[in-house]
């Protein structure tokens, strides 16, 4: 009766705080996969794709915050509804009460890990992939009329546009042939050579800018080659996908450490749950927000920290130092008056 009951309390918070913060990452989600039209034609189902490609990197962050939040907060409405003072009379200890979230960390911090270390992979390598074929099909999203439109290393303008043929193009570089590039052309194609994008004009004048000096050519024909690439297959291999953050990649090695680091926080910090959410009504204020927001801070912002400089030596020792610390505090805090 005891655990249905914090259960409780704490699902009727987690899930209206899950709710919003997935509304918002979905937001921030959308608006960073509209960024790829600008350049690739997609439909409404090619973005509702990459938008579940999107999602295991965005749900791995929001679980184990929400998770923590809603536990210290719901045992905190029950400490300021004088409920767990009922239960502490009744001879429930806060060890009782801790043996509830044990478990339930033990099973979330499981599913972020099968989160970060398989699902996220995948999920990323997908997305990669269904981008490049789709630039491999040349299904370029050039609009007539239109400003700022990016085509490769080339800002591109064009009158018209009938599927991948253009009329009165205008196309600037400054990382291209060489440190500045200006195009006019009459009319231009674009396809797809064997992996090979190339766009094709005709009938122009190319200005090319360095060291002080402006080369003017004309042309009849122009070819800009640029390899698309192959699709990254070997991602979808997770052990090799991993084993490079262990033969001195930096920035894998950074990605794992954070991953298990993530994954962890809530098995590590079930011990501030009763700290931060166990309270006295008649003596104390209800701070458990700004504890929240410390805990979670400090947390991320020494994980942030190790991961950069020390990876391997923060999966080592955070997590236990972590789980140590905030065992003294819960035992001199709370065990010690309750």
């Amino acid at each position: 009766m005891v655990k249905r009951y914090v259960f409780l309390a704490i699902s009727q918070i987690f899930f209206p705080f899950f709710l919003v913060l997935f509304f918002i990452a979905s937001i921030v989600l959308l608006i960073g996969i509209a960024g790829v039209t600008l350049v690739v034609k997609m439909g409404v189902l090619d973005l509702a794709q990459l938008f579940l490609y999107s999602l295991p990197g965005t749900v791995f962050f929001i679980i184990p915050i929400t998770f923590f939040a809603s536990c210290v907060l719901g045992l905190s409405r029950l400490s300021y509804d004088y409920e767990l003072l009922v239960f502490f009379s009744l001879g429930i200890s806060p060890k009782k009460i801790l043996q509830i979230f044990v478990p339930v960390s033990l099973l979330v911090s499981i599913v972020l890990l099968m989160f970060s270390l398989v699902m996220i992979p995948l999920s990323k390598s997908a997305y990669s992939d269904f981008v490049a074929e789709k630039k491999n099909k040349v299904d370029i999203n050039i609009r007539p009329g239109e400003f700022g439109q990016k085509l490769g290393d080339w800002l591109v303008y064009v009158d018209k546009a009938n599927h991948n043929h253009y009329d009165h193009l205008v196309l600037f570089s400054n990382d291209g042939l060489s440190q500045e590039s200006f195009i006019v052309a009459q009319s231009g194609a674009v396809n797809n050579k064997g992996g090979i994008f190339e766009l094709n004009l005709y009938d122009g004048d190319a200005y090319f800018a360095q060291n002080g000096e402006i080369k003017k050519v004309d042309f009849k024909q122009m070819n800009l080659k640029n390899e698309t690439g192959a699709l990254k297959m070997s991602s979808y291999d997770l052990i090799n996908y991993w084993k490079s953050a262990f033969k001195g990649d930096s920035s894998q090695a950074r990605r794992f450490a954070q991953a298990i680091m993530t994954s962890v926080f809530p098995l590590v910090s079930v011990f501030l749950i009763p700290l931060f959410g166990i309270a006295n009504p008649r003596f104390h204020k209800n701070m458990s927000y700004i504890y929240i927001l410390s805990g979670v801070g400090i947390y991320f912002l020494i994980m942030h920290i190790t991961s950069q400089n020390a990876p391997f030596l923060g999966i080592s020792l955070l997590p236990v130092l972590w789980l140590l610390g905030s065992y003294y505090l819960y035992k001199r805090f709370i065990l010690k008056f309750y």
